[in-house]
């Protein structure tokens, strides 16, 4: 088979071969020409164009052969030992997906994004705020997983009635409350039913709940994870990045003008949607701030994914909205390398290199990415960049001359994004990590094969023991669920049903 190289002004993208597993994704500022006219020693990867002061062409090393972007789970860090001294730190953390401190977080994937065409097939009865609907569990029908965590998963599912296909985020209330995370499920929701119509953020259309589990109905986005796209690609150029960070940038100014502070900004939490914009998903660990309650809503727990959170959240410190922005940065930094700028072997090696080592910039970064980046992943917090209190400066930068913010910001029809997703059918969710999407479902329905013998040991029962000396055990976390999850069920305002359900 005749293999295609695709290269623009400032990348070269080879080969592209068809079947190709994971996302797949069209840069559309490049050509094709025919494999024999490029060099066979160049590898297969993106290679990001720079120029030393002499004009001279500088091409940055390859990755290791066969090299595999490592998937990075959110953690919670749940024991402190010897204080904070950076040379003996300990500290143990906890994989898990959708909560913890005064919120949570789902391992990555899936929901998002303005209904278009294809969300899926849309009967002619679609869902209309008219008629009051209130839905319940049993009208999505799974139909894959999209990703999966500690705590539950997130599965594409369809409407039985109407055919439209959406994002369904679960949670075994069993765990939530064994796990002490049911005040972060809680604030999850809470915080994704205040956050409407903005293009970069996941929409929220239905939350409900049965005697086991929890469910979140999301919008689905079909582009896949940025995490996906990058897998394939290696690691961008500038104007991909500048392009990618600027869509983040408008989602993090956005909830932060709500009191929101995300936490847990990553590749695996940013989808795109079918023309390849970008949108943040993933609201497990965020916390909402309120002046009105003094010390009770201060950030200060040790929360995140280790690789991309600050340093102040790992001493422990009290911490609010700049560690988003170091977040921003330590993914910049990732999209033009291929990975983040602190990495380690565990977690301690991660984390101490975050509180005393010096950020090392390969040799082929611009001189306008390493200046933005030196302002974004400062250790200092009085001296990192006060992108709240002036984002037209932060726009301003010259690491952003290549995008226009009023068509980034309004998505105009004119704006082609660089990553435009290859889509033949939404329902084959083929955008998506095939690890997730290849798990095979039982005839329990939304539970799979593993799911389904835990669900036949406990007849259904989230929480079950023969052991008559824990039936009050038992009893007392039942009750403990009934109250927690009082309430839970949500369903949007008609206007918004009807805007984005109904186009």
């Amino acid at each position: 088979m005749s293999e295609l190289f695709k290269f623009d002004e400032d990348s070269v993208v080879l080969p592209v071969t068809a079947g190709s597993s994971g996302a797949k994704s069209v840069n559309v500022d490049t050509f094709s020409t025919s494999a024999n006219e490029l060099s066979s020693s160049l590898n297969s990867l993106r290679i990001p164009s720079s120029f030393n002061q002499n004009g001279s062409f500088l091409m940055p090393p390859p990755p290791a052969p066969n090299s595999i972007r490592v998937r990075r789970r959110s953690s919670l860090a749940t024991t402190v030992i010897s204080g904070f001294s950076p040379s003996s730190i300990e500290i143990g953390f906890q994989n898990y997906m959708d909560d913890s401190d005064n919120n949570n977080n789902t391992n990555n994937n899936n929901m998002v994004e303005k209904t278009d065409n294809t969300s899926g097939a849309i009967a002619d009865d679609c869902i209309s705020p008219d008629n009051n609907y209130k839905p319940v569990i049993e009208d999505f029908e799974p139909i894959k997983v999209l990703g999966q965590g500690a705590y539950g998963k997130v599965l594409l599912v369809r409407h039985k009635n109407t055919g439209r296909l959406f994002a369904q985020k679960q949670m075994k209330k069993a765990s939530i409350v064994v796990s002490r995370h049911g005040e972060r499920t809680i604030a999850e929701k809470k915080i994704l039913s205040q956050i409407t119509h903005h293009p970069n953020i996941v929409k929220l259309f239905y939350a409900l709940h049965d005697p086991f589990k929890i469910y979140l109905i999301l919008d689905y986005v079909p582009g896949g994870e940025l995490f996906m796209h990058l897998s394939n690609q290696k690691f961008l150029n500038d104007k991909i990045t500048s392009f990618y960070s600027g869509e983040m940038a408008l989602a993090l100014i956005h909830l932060h003008k709500l009191g929101i502070v995300y936490r847990d900004l990553k590749p695996e939490n940013c989808l795109l949607n079918a023309r390849g914009h970008l949108v943040l998903t993933d609201f497990g660990l965020s916390k909402q701030q309120s002046s009105d309650n003094g010390d009770e809503d201060v950030c200060n727990s040790i929360i995140g994914t280790p690789e991309y959170m600050a340093p102040e959240v790992l001493r422990g410190e009290n911490y609010s909205y700049e560690v988003d922005w170091w977040s921003l940065g330590c993914v910049i930094f990732d999209m033009l390398s291929g990975k983040p700028p602190f990495t380690g072997n565990n977690h301690k090696i991660v984390m101490n290199k975050i509180l005393t080592e010096k950020i090392k910039y390969p040799f082929y970064f611009t001189q306008e990415a390493k200046d933005l980046l030196n302002k974004l992943i400062n250790k200092n917090t009085n001296k990192r960049f006060k992108v709240d209190q002036d984002f037209k400066k932060f726009q301003e930068h010259r690491f952003f001359r290549h995008i226009d913010w009023e068509k980034i910001k309004s998505q105009s029809d004119d704006l082609v994004p660089p990553i435009v997703p290859v889509i033949t059918d939404p329902a084959l969710a083929e955008n998506f990590d095939p690890q997730f999407t290849e798990m095979k479902f039982s005839a329990v329905g939304v539970q799979d094969v593993e799911e389904e013998e835990e669900y036949n040991e406990s007849k259904g029962i989230p929480i079950t023991s023969n052991n008559n000396s824990k039936s009050k055990q038992q009893d007392g976390l039942t009750n403990v669920q009934a109250k927690l999850f009082e309430g839970f069920s949500y369903t949007a305002s008609n206007s918004y049903l009807e805007s984005f359900l109904n186009p």
